[in-house]
């Protein structure tokens, strides 16, 4: 009968213990400013080197590897777009306070045009320690 108990007790331990563990999913941090945007595009045909859009507006590449985005930072002027290409074998996703790329595979990109000068902090909403900045600045 105690033997009977003590097992009793044993899986009981056991299941309270699973039934409180949970996923701890970390949220988005460091909203700083949430200005106007205008998504431009999801291809999948990586560029080099920063080329210059339409009307005299920059494009600035963001290579995703080894699970960094590099480089961290980036200044822009309003207008500008930021091209990120994800060489990284595992699935990506950037998201800022107003944009977000949807799923990138290795070689896909995305585009976004900032049109409103502010600091815009963003993550990849997949691996949350990868966190970059675009400080957009007013065009002169």
């Amino acid at each position: 009968m105690r033997k009977g108990f003590i097992v009793f007790m044993v899986l009981l331990s056991v299941f309270l213990a699973i039934g409180c563990t949970g996923s701890n999913k970390e949220q988005p941090a460091n909203k700083t400013e949430t200005p106007a945007s205008t998504p431009v595009n999801k291809s999948v045909t990586p560029t080099e080197t920063p080329q210059t859009a339409g009307g005299g507006s920059k494009i600035v590449d963001v290579a995703i590897q080894s699970f960094a985005f590099n480089p961290v930072s980036v200044e822009i002027s309003t207008g500008d777009t930021v091209k990120w290409t994800n060489m990284d074998s595992a699935t990506h996703i950037i998201k800022g306070s107003t944009f977000e790329s949807g799923s990138l595979a290795k070689g896909d990109n995305y585009e976004f045009a900032f049109t409103e000068p502010g600091v815009y902090d963003y993550i990849c909403s997949i691996h949350p320690s990868m966190k970059g900045t675009v400080t957009v600045v007013a065009k002169k």
